[in-house]
């Protein structure tokens, strides 16, 4: 049997013992130091961020904050300014870099479809038009963003802005926002009693030509009618008033057969009504609560004898008379105020043709156009049955 010395074996097992414990030291020293470096590291990216947000503030020291977020993970939201001249600065929480709303927004065109929908909710389409190429700048809060619009081809001295909840885009956003359990919309058809207000009225239809195209003007631009209709006419055309109605206009009674209430009997009177009440029943499930006299004419033993109050005008535009939209939108801007009931009639193409024009016009001078029964409530006067009102200011 040959002998083997065990020696030198035994010297290089317990040098390779030794290497492996001190390696094993060497690495968890070197986790140590990593760990600690990362923890270095993030307690500084930290610390860069406050100083970023620091920094652009005291940058910003000779602007007004007027807003500061304090629960949105994804940046920290600063708003500067005044007198609806706002703009925030998103400075973001991983980064520390300056973005703009958009930069958060992944889904770039539901984002504008949406922002145009709700545009369309609140303003007339002559104004959302206007606004296609307006300039936009952000106010971010933490439960909705709030856009304000410059640069835009119109004269009107209000601030035209839309606040979006984030809940109507919560889907286009990158980062996880706040939502409010309920919020409203902006609708331009929720009329402000703070502001001016006039009803328009139309007599003598409906006109199977002129309807549709009338209550199409009137909701482009956010604004509501009163419809003082002849029964014989809404029996010609039942569409027509089922459609007035559905579109949440008004409809009044102008008699069946546009008789003069001052000259006939109370009974003539009261069968004329109800026919007429009757025929509007059977078409909309609801009753004719405002009349309008034929030529205005009435007497006093009809007017206390009828459930119901005589709506007249304040403004005449004879558009019966001249057929000239011109002279009829010059004559209401020139007469137009605070309160005004102004009659026109549905059958002419240039009633409509005015329509089209002073609409735009009242709205960027400051007037919503609502229907006689809004008018009444906007400025606090309730319609009392047996009375006469030829405007409500």
């Amino acid at each position: 049997m040959k002998y083997i010395n065990k020696e030198p074996i035994l010297i290089i097992l317990i040098c390779l013992g030794f290497l492996t414990f001190s390696g094993g030291i060497i690495y968890s020293v070197y986790r140590l130091n990593h760990n600690s470096q990362n923890l270095i590291n993030d307690s500084s990216s930290k610390k860069d961020i406050t100083s970023i947000i620091n920094d652009f503030k005291e940058s910003q020291s000779s602007f007004t904050l007027v807003y500061e977020s304090s629960n949105i993970s994804a940046f920290k939201s600063l708003v500067y300014g005044e007198n609806a001249n706002y703009e925030s600065y998103l400075i973001d929480s991983s980064s520390g870099k300056i973005n703009s709303f958009l930069d958060y927004v992944k889904n770039t065109k539901a984002y504008e479809a949406k922002l145009t929908e709700l545009l369309n909710l609140k303003y007339p389409t002559f104004i959302v038009n206007a606004l296609t190429s307006a300039s936009r700048s952000y106010y971010v809060k933490e439960n909705e963003v709030i856009i304000y619009f410059s640069n835009y081809n119109l004269e009107y001295s209000e601030p035209l802005y839309l606040t979006i909840n984030y809940n109507e885009i919560k889907d286009y956003l990158k980062f996880t926002p706040i939502l409010d359990e309920e919020y409203q919309n902006e609708n331009g058809f929720n009329y402000d009693p703070a502001k001016k207000s006039v009803a328009i009225t139309f007599d003598d239809g409906p006109s199977s030509k002129f309807n549709s195209f009338i209550l199409e003007t009137l909701a482009q631009n956010k604004a509501h009618a009163t419809f003082f209709m002849v029964g014989k006419m809404m029996n010609s055309c039942p569409s027509c008033v089922i459609n007035t109605y559905n579109s949440h206009n008004e409809i009044g009674s102008h008699t069946y057969e546009h008789l003069n209430l001052k000259t006939s009997s109370v009974a003539t009177a009261k069968e004329s009504l109800t026919k007429t009440d009757n025929l509007y029943y059977s078409l909309t499930n609801d009753h004719i609560k405002l009349i309008r006299p034929p030529y205005g004419a009435y007497n006093r033993t009809i007017l206390k004898s009828v459930n119901a109050p005589f709506i007249l005008w304040n403004l005449d535009t004879e558009d019966w008379r001249y057929h000239d939209a011109n002279h009829i939108t010059e004559y209401i801007k020139n007469n137009v105020s605070n309160g005004s009931i102004i009659l026109m009639h549905e059958l002419y193409e240039t009633s409509l043709q005015a329509l089209q024009e002073i609409l735009p016009w009242l709205y960027l001078n400051g007037y919503q156009v609502v229907s006689v029964s809004e008018l009444a409530t906007l400025h606090n006067r309730p319609l009392a049955n047996g009375e006469a009102y030829l405007s409500l200011k």
